[in-house]
């Protein structure tokens, strides 16, 4: 008899298989039905936070632009009213100018530059004080008032 050790063909033979027993009762629920329900609600909440995201890029796009705008509006506005600024500064420094000043003077007001016989220097004593002396209706006043206190020293007894 010879053995071949080296071959074992008994592995290779079929097997008898035990029957399994099986407990009657609920049927379990299907594992790939909730793996499919998980699947389904993880891909839709992705899918509403990319959308999130990208509605709002998509809306600090449109505020940036906006501002974006406004900001050249703005600008825009400064550019012409510093325009006008320096226009009427101009004017303003042409209508202030001596010259013109002394013509609108002469011409439209007609005044004349006053001579060196108009001017009065005053000198001040040690008490620096100034008097001017009245003209016109205040001198007329002081005489009328000077007058009727002098009428009436003369009527009181």
């Amino acid at each position: 008899m010879q053995t071949n050790a080296a071959y074992d063909l008994e592995r290779f033979a079929p097997r008898e298989q035990k029957p399994r027993l099986r407990v009657a009762g609920q049927p379990k629920p299907k594992r790939g039905l909730a793996r499919y329900n998980l699947k389904w609600i993880k891909a839709v909440a992705f899918a509403s936070v990319f959308l999130a995201l990208v509605c709002s890029v998509l809306y600090s796009q449109v505020q940036s632009i906006e501002l974006s705008a406004q900001i050249r509006t703005q600008e825009d506005t400064l550019a012409d009213l510093q325009s006008e600024y320096t226009y009427l500064a101009g004017e303003m420094e042409m209508k202030t100018n001596l010259s013109a000043v002394q013509e609108y003077a002469t011409n439209t007001l007609k005044m004349v530059k006053m001579d060196r016989s108009q001017v009065t220097y005053v000198t001040t004593g040690q008490e620096n004080k100034v008097e001017r002396s009245d003209t016109g209706l205040a001198r007329l006043a002081g005489e009328i008032s000077q007058t009727v206190a002098s009428f009436m020293e003369y009527l009181t007894p």
